[in-house]
């Protein structure tokens, strides 16, 4: 199974790589190609349950949502409010997961991408956020972007009510690596991001994109099973079991 997701690793870049044939000074068309890329891939691996699109999130209240690169959405209990193309408007409880996409980020634009996951700060207990990067930094550079963050007012550090807002996971396809949200124990215990990695029963590296999905799968799965009286059987049991070779951490704030 590992190397199934290797293999679609490898399309995935391709794809953008044969459009950065063609276009090479425009940057926001080839962000949008990544967003379908990956859009496509979980269309087709998700289950049919569920939809995965472009578009925008509304509440009861009144809030509505920045526009989001990928809504995975219950289709099946709840129609958009609005729909052209393959953009919609949908209602917070349907909503599922929210992944934000970057063919490549720099500081500037990882700044930018907290803010944007801070503006869920009314629906973020509610749903599960990724951050997706196809060339992504290094976990080094990840973390001193995160220490450089320029917080607003006096206080210049993560604390547990801003943490909460962080995305839940952050991926990064090449490298390889997939950032989740956990306590981090160190000198002094804390809360930030911990980052495993695997080794299948073959001994090779398990991919982001494979740790990626799972994830995905595992919150559709958990909302399906939610509305299913039958019991079903766990994606995961179709994947090798894998030990945990090394760990990386990014330490925000202590607990």
């Amino acid at each position: 199974m590992s190397t199934y997701f290797d293999h679609v690793t490898q399309q995935l870049h391709s794809k953008i790589q044969q459009a950065k044939v063609y276009i090479t000074k425009h940057n926001p068309t080839t962000g949008a190609l990544a967003e379908a890329v990956l859009r496509e891939f979980l269309q087709e691996h998700l289950p049919s349950g569920v939809s995965v699109e472009e578009g925008f999130i509304i509440s009861p209240d009144g809030w509505l949502s920045k526009q989001c690169d990928i809504i995975i959405y219950d289709s099946h209990r709840f129609a958009p409010f609005y729909r052209a193309g393959q953009l919609v408007v949908v209602p917070n409880e349907a909503v599922l997961a929210v992944i934000e996409v970057k063919t490549s980020i720099n500081k500037k634009g990882f700044n930018d991408v907290i803010r944007y996951f801070q503006s869920f700060e009314a629906v973020s207990w509610k749903i599960r956020t990724y951050l997706f990067m196809f060339n992504a930094p290094t976990l080094g550079r990840i973390n001193a972007w995160f220490h450089s963050y320029p917080h607003p007012g006096l206080y210049k550090e993560f604390d547990h009510d801003t943490y909460q807002v962080l995305p839940d996971e952050i991926i990064g396809l090449d490298s390889s690596y997939q950032l989740r949200k956990s306590s981090v124990i160190s000198d002094s215990d804390g809360m930030g991001y911990l980052s495993y990695f695997y080794s299948d029963q073959q001994g090779s590296a398990i991919s982001a994109l494979e740790l990626f999905f799972l994830s995905v799968y595992g919150v559709v799965e958990s909302h399906l099973q939610a509305h299913t009286p039958k019991k079903l059987a766990r994606r995961d049991q179709y994947h090798p079991h894998r030990a945990s070779t090394s760990i990386s951490a990014i330490d925000l704030f202590p607990m």
